[in-house]
């Protein structure tokens, strides 16, 4: 068979023996990497089926998996474990397109599993865009089930949780597992624009509706016929809206506006919000019979807060990740960085950790974690981080790149100190921008420097604002 199989095993004579198994039964196509091979190894090998060796502990299988999912999510990947491991190991799966079955399978029972495991997945068509929901947690496990729930059923959804919970990526999971999958998925913010750009955007308009419009325009719901309309912040409609998008949702029609003939939309919605719309029934500042149907199906992200136990596994998806993107070396997480991610609170949710994480991957350097990130009521206490301990990382980690100067061929005392001057202005120039909210001709002035000559140093050490 024309299925490439990458099998990843610390074992080599074990790994050689499951490529034998899997020659047996015609799939030919087999290649072998060890499990510290990075990313861009494993991307060489453009397999189309991922098979983690039973040598391997849970930890090291779930960092293959990243791996894996970061190179391509519609990989799937079947891990070999041992048989009176194989329910309590199924039942905690922090991705989806995993799949575990027992390691001692003959040649003809491993090739069974194998058909069925890719059965199963083309029911979906993941594409190598479609998103991943992450997480190991009661919490995510239960969203994962509910988007394998509704996403089949052709009915709205309304999807609650905080900013930065990751709404979009559940709306965006629903569309690509639904039978909508080929259709376009559209999406609107109903916190972009005020109320008159909103209505154009969403009901398009016919020519001479109003100045300037010199064209008929389609509108965002038109765009997603056939298809998904996902409508973020759905909490900032105003009562006029609401009850235009009430008509939506009842009839199946709109009428452009300016214009005066129905349009009839094959479309599925499916709307998020941060705020707590059924608070707003209450205060009638949201229609009731506009909520109800909204909330024909409901899924609530929790808190990054309310699932701690998925911050590790997070932190090390997006280390990967961002150092595969940005082709940088393999930066190590430390247990203190750890620690105070446990402590910290995330009000900016997943979103604020990626940030961090990604930042941290540019910097090469984590020393800002402790200044930047504050936890509140004792946690850090809570978590045995001291302050000794803080400050001990924040100067450790503020020397590292010093200390790789020391190993450049032909360094000198001169050199070291110009590449502590560097880092010295760098990071004067960093918290003197988040000082001001990125204020860059009050920074300069802060600085004492010229407009021009501040511009030019952010230019030359690459520095990006932490949330863009």
């Amino acid at each position: 068979m024309t299925l490439k199989i990458l099998i990843i095993e610390a074992d080599q004579e074990a790994a050689a023996r499951l490529g034998e198994k899997f020659q047996r039964v015609d799939y030919a196509v087999c290649s072998h990497a060890g499990p510290q091979a990075p990313i861009s190894e494993l991307a060489s090998f453009d397999p189309g089926l991922a098979i983690l060796g039973p040598s391997l502990d849970e930890e090291t299988r779930l960092k293959c998996t990243q791996k894996i999912k970061i190179l391509n999510p519609s990989i799937p990947v079947m891990i070999l474990c041992k048989r009176d491991k194989l329910q309590e190991e199924s039942g905690k799966l922090p991705f989806e397109g995993m799949h575990y079955v027992t390691a001692d399978l003959t040649a003809e029972e491993m090739s069974k599993s194998v058909a069925a495991l890719l059965k199963h997945e083309s029911e979906y068509e993941i594409s190598p865009d479609s998103p991943i929901i992450i997480g190991q947690s009661e919490a995510m496990r239960a969203v994962r089930q509910k988007v394998h729930n509704f996403s089949h059923k052709d009915i709205t959804v309304l999807i609650e949780g905080e900013t930065g919970t990751g709404k979009e990526l559940v709306a965006r999971s629903l569309h690509y597992h639904s039978s909508r999958r080929k259709g376009p998925l559209v999406k609107i913010s109903c916190g972009t624009f005020p109320d008159e750009l909103i209505e154009s955007e969403v009901f398009g308009f016919q020519k001479g509706a109003f100045t300037g419009a010199d064209r008929d325009k389609p509108g965002r719901i038109e765009l997603a016929h056939e298809g998904t309309l996902f409508i973020d912040e759905i909490g900032n409609l105003s009562l006029n809206l609401q009850v235009k998008f009430l008509q939506v949702l009842e009839d199946k029609a709109f009428v452009r506006l300016g214009g005066i003939h129905d349009h009839i939309v094959d479309t599925r919605v499916v709307a998020a919000t941060n705020s707590d719309l059924a608070k707003k029934v209450r205060e009638g500042q949201f229609r009731k019979d506009l909520y109800y149907r909204f909330n024909v199906a409901h899924i609530t992200v929790p808190s990054l807060r309310e699932r701690k136990q998925d911050i590790h596994l997070l932190a090390h998806y997006f280390l990967q990740k961002y150092c595969f993107e940005l082709k940088k070396g393999v930066l190590e997480m430390p247990a203190e960085i750890y620690d105070h991610f446990q402590a910290y609170q995330w009000p900016g949710n997943v979103r604020e950790l990626e940030n961090v994480v990604r930042r941290a991957v540019v910097l090469r350097d984590w020393s800002f974690v402790f200044k930047d990130l504050t936890p509140v009521n004792g946690n850090a206490k809570e978590a045995g981080i001291s302050e000794a301990g803080t400050k001990n990382m924040i100067e450790h980690s503020g020397d590292d790149r010093i200390k790789e100067s020391f190993k450049e061929p032909g360094f000198s005392l001169k050199g070291i100190t110009k590449v502590y001057v560097a880092e010295a202005e760098r990071q004067a120039i960093i918290d003197t921008l988040q000082r001001t909210q990125w204020n860059r001709k009050a920074a300069a002035r802060l600085l004492g420097v010229s407009y021009k000559t501040l511009l030019n140093r952010i230019d030359e050490f690459r520095i990006r604002p932490e949330f863009p």
